[in-house]
């Protein structure tokens, strides 16, 4: 049933902060107490202005998605960004150019310790005490339980309330547990627990509801799971820690770089990638270095092996969420999630007042996470309430002292009792209606009033074949399941259904109280209408799913689907009027004829949506292509609006997602795919920025247009490039431009190659370079995302990879970087009248104004430097942004040379005069530089990459260096077998010093064409933009590759 900066490079920081921070790990022993950190904070809050392609290598660094939040910021285009992070994070990610700087917290954490209400777990007259006095105080019914020990060796004590509470041996009662504090500077969730924890047992024999429950019920509470590191958040500079305190580096202190995240240590699903988790020490997601290897997890286990809860409520904060289901892909629904949909409610009328319920990868993928384990392996229904955030806590009442801006970071719930107290009593009835569901998991006791259905049929309007499956969820719990249909209004025909065990990668999880069954409708024909319904029996009351009816088409022997996705009833591009058929189909209808195989065209304009059991699944292949279709937009789908400004290609249509979702399902269970087209897994400008993807619409109500107010995240909904990169083999899409050839290089289509021509409506301009999934996440450690590079271009590349051959000049950007490629050029023999002229092509993207690319030039030996204009009027002479503040001067004195420092600063300097390439050059671009005016000398010239102290963008690129005269090339260095006559500088005198130089490279990311998995293909061309002749040939191998 139906789901610039680049992501190989959001690796690297990870990798590279681990390695500098810890080294060869060591593992700690259980009963060691690593000593805190000296040296300042080790978790902060960090705040920059960062570009949207920077604020992508922030989500990409193994941070705590939840701890990222931005707003407007000064410089046009700049986002203000504040993050939760440790200091050696903050250092790798300035390394890589975000110029993050501590955020002084001390005066708004002295506000908000006001109260005195949080408490650490350890010491005297704290939360550790308090539960073994609670329950001393109450033995009828409450008994505490060491359910396991820290990796310090602190006990992790839950008290377990029911009545006879001190009985030896399990009970046949049914169990919850309610547990919080996994990551240690969630100090609301301990709070959230023992106040629970009181309102039970100070209510019991008072209250008859609560009485009821406990007397039926064993409830565990364990109000602090990560013991050591919540006592270590009460110390400072760890007041924003966020894992455990496992001492990764064995050094004995507890720095940056320590640590594990017990919300990705599990056994389930452990390291299914790195978005959900990460492999890197350093990062607040690392999923440690083996599944359970935490003795905080495995008491957790324990416990759930132990006691088999039917509800698990994990209480965390801070996002107002109430999560449930598959967390470790987007877009899944499961089957018990008609339970949740009871429970929880919705954005408009939610269980706990002000949050939104929704599926746990909505918020990010994780994996290795405790719900995952719960639900799947003991049998519970988890929920992970995500409690409030300081700012809504501080915003909640107008009229008291705390304001929004007291807060240092979202996690510091303001130290106000009544803040606290208030935010308990909302979730309250949630938290007590699990107690009462209990018994009846499967017909739970909404806090809303609402029923958990006993069917969800997934209805579909067209199918083709003899025969159709028919699926719907089924409550277990239901005798004589049966499906049943008519076909034209004829008599009821019967089919016991069978359960659908799932697919090959998903479907099997979540449906321990409600399943998928599935039944067949047989003997329909062309032109039948077909009447489907499910029944089942509760107790001795028959029950029925609502009916619905499709249509059979006429299959016409086809076994290939070809998808015509041209949206020519939308606005990217908006087609002539008057339009009203695909311009493309017939072509595409041909190629799948070349290939032998049988063709049958779904028009999604006129058809909507192919179901993938109604339709695809009829099919043996899906083509599925784009035409001149660049993003499947309805007006109201552009811009999306921003606390910075309007974003184009940024929001798709509702019917791009379903596609995306209805395809997954169908290659779930076994269909194969060829997809096609010149923008294919194109995200648009904040496909950067939101952790990879685009949005549908806006948060809880998808039907209305996103709004991003404080994250590009969570404030809207996000279809996800998890298929591009985990289904089709392309982890990551760059754009290539317009290049002039496709060349096979592996299975299937070694040996083919094909002129890219275009088409007259559609020129080839913003073709995609796919970084191979396998090459970010190889084969060995991850299988399940085999794939291979099957074509590459040439006549363009991407903005990363050589321009000419294999080899180039990479200079990635630096923060506070003079970095310097520089040859002599001997023009003794040369006259003005020959033009001599130094000619390169360059890709750069710096941050406008700030960073800039000179060409310098002076006579050998002689003090006359200046920069050189380029020929076709790339550079500029406006002087460098902010440069009247005198700090870029100041920082690279050597500018001096050409540009004068002061209010205004001017463009020219003691010897010579400022040029500047600065901004995007958007891709590789020729660039030419007269070096007339030195005919008859030597001349000294160098590609140099000026950055200032704060963030960046890409960087400077260079090949295919000439030299040039009106005679013919006096030579040319295209860095294919070493750096010929140039060489690499240091930063001139005065200047910091560079962390890294340029460095002659083979391609930091290959682009590439088109990528294989042994289901899929990918283009990232149109095939109708190919060779006609080529075009064929490609469709054939691609379509022997997939069916053999």
């Amino acid at each position: 049933m139906s789901r610039a900066l680049f992501r190989h490079r959001r690796l690297t920081p990870t990798l590279a902060a681990a390695a500098l921070l810890i080294g060869t790990l060591a593992a700690t022993p259980a009963d060691a107490s690593p000593d805190p950190s000296p040296s300042g904070a080790a978790v902060s809050v960090y705040t920059a202005e960062l570009s949207p392609a920077q604020v992508e290598l922030l989500n990409r660094s193994g941070l705590d998605h939840e701890a990222i939040r931005i707003a407007k910021g000064e410089k046009a285009g700049g986002i203000r960004v504040e993050a939760v992070m440790s200091a050696p994070q903050a250092a790798a990610l300035n390394r890589q150019g975000l110029g993050l700087t501590a955020k002084n917290t001390a005066r708004l954490r002295t506000k908000a310790a006001a109260d005195g209400v949080f408490r650490p777990y350890s010491g005297p007259g704290n939360l550790h005490e308090e539960l073994l006095k609670v329950a001393a105080d109450h033995p009828s019914i409450a008994t505490a339980v060491d359910i396991g020990k820290s990796r310090e060796g602190k006990p992790i004590t839950a008290v377990k309330v029911t009545k006879d509470a001190g009985k030896k041996g399990r009970t046949k009662k049914p169990v919850v547990v309610y547990q919080g504090a996994q990551h240690a500077r969630e100090w609301i969730t301990p709070e959230m627990v023992r106040r629970l924890l009181h309102h039970y047992v100070g209510n019991y024999g008072g209250d008859a509801g609560i009485t009821k429950i406990v007397d039926t019920t064993e409830l565990w509470f364990v109000p602090v799971v990560n013991v050591d590191g919540y006592d270590l958040t009460f110390q400072d500079g760890f007041r924003l820690w966020r894992k455990n305190t496992r001492d990764n580096n064995g050094d004995g202190q507890i720095t940056g770089g320590d640590g594990v995240d017990l919300n990705r240590n599990f056994p389930y699903k452990w390291g299914y990638d790195n978005e959900g988790s990460s492999d890197g020490p350093a990062d607040e997601t690392y999923r440690g270095p083996a599944p359970a290897s935490e003795p905080e997890t495995k008491a957790q286990m324990d416990l759930y092996k132990r006691v088999r809860p039917a509800f698990l409520i994990n209480y965390h904060s801070a996002a107002e969420l109430l999560l449930h289901g598959v967390g470790w892909q987007t877009l899944t629904r499961s089957p018990d999630d008609v339970i949740h949909d009871a429970l929880l409610g919705d954005i408009d009328n939610p269980a706990v007042p002000g949050y939104v319920p929704q599926l746990g990868a909505q918020l990010y993928t994780t994996n290795g996470d405790t719900d995952g384990q719960a639900d799947n392996v003991y049998g519970a229904l988890s929920i992970t309430p995500e409690m409030a955030t300081c700012a809504s806590a501080a915003a909640s009442d107008p009229d008291d002292e705390w304001e929004p801006g007291d807060c240092g970071s979202g996690f510091e719930f303001p130290d106000d009792e009544t803040l606290i107290q208030r935010e308990f009593e909302k979730n309250l009835p949630f938290a007590l209606s699990v107690g009462k569901s209990a018994h009846t998991p499967d017909e739970p006791v909404s806090s809303l009033g609402h029923k958990a259905a006993d069917f969800e049929t997934d209805a579909f309007s067209t199918s083709y074949g003899g025969s159709q499956e028919v699926a719907s969820v089924i409550r277990r719990s239901l005798k004589l399941k049966t499906m049943h249909y008519r076909i034209n209004g004829g008599r009821t025909h019967h089919d016991l259904v069978r359960e659908w065990r799932g697919g090959e990668r998903y479907g099997d999880e979540n449906d321990h109280y409600y399943g998928e069954f599935r039944g067949k409708v047989r003997s329909q024909r062309p032109g039948d209408e077909v009447e489907v319904w499910f029944s089942g029996w509760k107790g001795w009351k028959r029950v029925e799913s609502e009916r619905f009816t499709y249509t059979v088409r006429d299959q016409k022997k086809a076994d290939v689907l070809v998808i015509a996705d041209e949206d020519y009833t939308g606005v990217n591009p908006t087609y002539p009027a008057g339009t009203n058929e695909p311009r493309y189909a017939d072509q595409y209808a041909e190629l799948v004829k070349s290939a032998k195989r049988r063709p049958l065209v779904w028009d999604i304009d006129k058809d909507g949506v192919p179901h993938d059991l109604g339709v695809l699944k009829h099919f043996k292949a899906v083509v599925w292509y784009l035409g001149d279709n660049r993003l499947t937009q309805d007006e109201a789908d552009e811009p999306v609006r921003s606390v910075v400004g309007d974003f184009p290609d940024s929001q798709v249509a509702d019917r791009a997602k379903d596609l995306v979702l209805s395809v997954r399902s169908y290659l779930n269970e076994g269909g194969k795919l060829l997809h096609t087209g010149e923008t294919t897994g194109y995200t648009g400008p904040l496909g950067q920025a939101n952790g990879g993807g685009i949005y549908y619409g806006l948060k809880g109500h998808p039907e209305r247009p996103c709004v991003l107010t404080t994250s590009f995240r969570d404030d809207c909904e996000l279809l996800s490039d998890d298929f591009f990169q985990y289904y089709l083999g392309a982890y990551d899409r760059q754009l290539v431009g317009s290049p002039t050839a496709f060349v096979g290089t592996d299975r299937p289509f070694e040996g083919v190659t094909s002129d890219l021509t275009g088409t007259a409506t559609n020129p080839l301009n913003e073709t995609g370079g796919f970084q191979v999934t396998s090459t970010a996440l190889p084969k060995a450690d991850f299988p399940q995302f085999s794939s291979w590079k099957v074509g590459d271009y040439t006549g363009a590349a991407a903005a990363t990879e050589p321009i000419e051959g294999e080899w180039y000049v990479a200079g990635p950007h630096q923060n506070s970087a003079y970095r310097r490629l520089t040859r002599t050029i001997d023009l003794t023999g040369v006259t003005a009248a020959q033009a001599p002229t130094l000619q390169a092509q360059v890709s750069y993207s710096t941050e406008t104004g700030y960073d800039n690319v000179i060409i310098e030039a002076h006579t050998a030996g002689a003090d006359d430097w200046t920069t050189l204009p380029e020929k076709n009027g790339r550079t500029s002479t406006n002087v460098p942004a902010e440069c009247e503040a005198g700090y870029y001067l100041a920082m690279h004195p050597f500018l001096n040379h050409y540009l004068t420092g002061g209010n205004p600063c001017g463009n020219t300097g003691t010897t010579g005069s400022w040029n500047a390439l600065t901004g995007s050059s958007n891709g590789w671009v020729p660039v030419a530089f007269d070096l007339s005016a030195y005919a008859g000398k030597q001349v000294e010239v160098s590609f140099a990459y000026v950055s200032d102290p704060f963030t960046g963008g890409t960087g400077l690129f260079i090949d295919d260096t000439r030299l040039t005269t009106t005679g013919g090339d006096l030579d040319a260095e295209g860095f294919e077998t070493g750096l010929g006559p140039w060489s690499i500088q240091g930063a001139p005198e005065g200047s910091p010093g560079n962390g890294s130089e340029f460095v002659r490279s083979e391609a930091l990311i290959d682009a590439v064409s088109s990528v294989a998995t042994k289901d899929t293909v990918l283009f990232g061309f149109g095939l109708e933009q190919a060779d006609p002749a080529d075009s064929r040939a490609l469709m054939a191998k691609a379509l022997r590759h997939l069916l053999g």
